[in-house]
């Protein structure tokens, strides 16, 4: 399996597509790359661009380090680049995939052509998220000390009996990892809006109305020098990514106009 070796650290990666600009696709932190698959973000974009997918460190089939500096990240991302041979690139994330795609374009732009930031903000997050995420912490606990209990909660939460495949697949997450990659999105310090002024990349960002950051994210383009904002009618944080029809007509046009 293809893996890019960041100081010892193993990220794995895909590449999808036979040719056109290069897009580094990064997933949210419930996520790893195959959900780019799943949401038909793939499908619809291969024909057309160079897809460098990878899991994240800490998710899918990437080491666990279960302790990461803010920088290992940013890191992670400029080895994959020079592993696939690729000077610069696109680069796209959501939520998880978004804080990392702000921090790049503040501290590490150099390497990339533009930045498609969706469903985050890169300011204080919104108490609702904060929340959210405390709840995601204590079930992953629940997960470490009592599994059955951890199953019950979630066939609860989602309102139908888990399959055996899905029992699985939740079991065989790392918990302690996730819970680590989780206090880490919290403890991440708020960029400031002469942040946001500093950046010269190209952004698209966006977010679905319904979204807890859907202000925050819409306030950060006031202040990037060359960006403008996508809201999604009626779509969640969840749901805007599901939707890829929604968000990829305006990411097709965006990638376009960055490479004439």
């Amino acid at each position: 399996m293809p893996y890019a070796n960041n100081n010892g650290v193993k990220i794995y990666y895909e590449v999808e597509g036979e040719g056109g600009p290069p897009v580094v696709l990064a997933h949210g932190g419930s996520g790893n790359l195959e959900t780019w698959r799943q949401c038909g973000y793939v499908a619809a974009l291969r024909d057309e661009f160079l897809l460098i997918l990878y899991d994240a460190r800490d998710h899918g089939r990437s080491d666990k380090t279960q302790t990461s500096s803010g920088s290992d990240p940013l890191d992670d991302v400029a080895v994959l680049l020079d592993t696939v041979g690729m000077a610069e690139a696109h680069f796209w994330g959501y939520s998880m995939g978004a804080t990392c795609g702000f921090d790049l374009a503040v501290h590490r732009p150099n390497r990339f052509r533009s930045f498609i930031l969706g469903g985050m903000t890169p300011f204080a997050w919104p108490d609702e998220m904060v929340k959210a995420v405390d709840i995601s912490i204590d079930l992953f606990r629940l997960r470490l000390s009592d599994p059955e209990a951890y199953l019950e909660r979630m066939e609860s939460l989602t309102g139908h009996p888990l399959t055996p495949e899905g029992r699985a697949e939740l079991l065989s997450r790392d918990a302690q990892a996730s819970i680590s990659a989780q206090e880490a999105l919290l403890a991440r310090p708020p960029f400031a809006e002469k942040d946001m002024s500093g950046i010269r990349a190209p952004c698209l960002v966006y977010s679905g109305e319904l979204d807890a950051f859907h202000p925050g994210a819409q306030e950060s383009v006031c202040h990037i020098p060359e960006a403008r904002f996508v809201s999604l009618p009626g779509l969640n944080h969840i749901t805007a990514f599901v939707r890829s029809d929604e968000i990829v007509p305006h990411v097709r046009d965006f990638l376009y106009e960055m490479s004439d």
